[in-house]
């Protein structure tokens, strides 16, 4: 049994090409707690709350995703999906749905998803709307 959370934190800080400092400033992580969970051949605890979601929003992934990593580095069996299109498979339209709502919302908040207002289309009919 390996520490799946730690392994797959090294991972990303390495794809990304980010220092450990970069991820304690991008999640709002403790450094102790970051070491923890990187350095231990076994996580003996369960993350905190705050840890899942930090690592969550720094690596803009799932929640989900990191709390099976954390089970599975507890010693927990847990079918971790090698690819996101098998997660797709797994979910049903409500989830992909909410998923979606959730998304737009995001770029509504942030100005990222529609430049203008006059880009908005009726879905049924192809009618533009200003």
């Amino acid at each position: 049994m390996i520490n799946s959370l730690g392994s797959y934190v090294q991972a990303q800080l390495g794809l990304l090409g980010w220092s450990r400092e970069a991820l304690v400033e991008r999640s709002g992580v403790d450094r102790w707690e970051l070491e923890g969970v990187m350095e231990s051949p076994v996580l003996m605890e369960w993350p905190t709350p705050e840890v899942m979601l930090g690592l969550a929003r720094a690596f803009n992934v799932s929640v989900h995703d990191v709390v099976l990593r954390a089970a599975q580095g507890c010693g927990l069996h847990v079918e971790l999906s090698d690819t996101p299109m098998d997660s797709l498979h797994l979910v049903g339209n409500d989830v992909l749905v909410a998923e979606m709502r959730r998304r737009l919302a995001l770029g509504a908040a942030t100005g990222g998803y529609l430049a203008k207002p006059e880009s908005y289309f009726d879905a049924d009919s192809g009618a533009q709307f200003t």
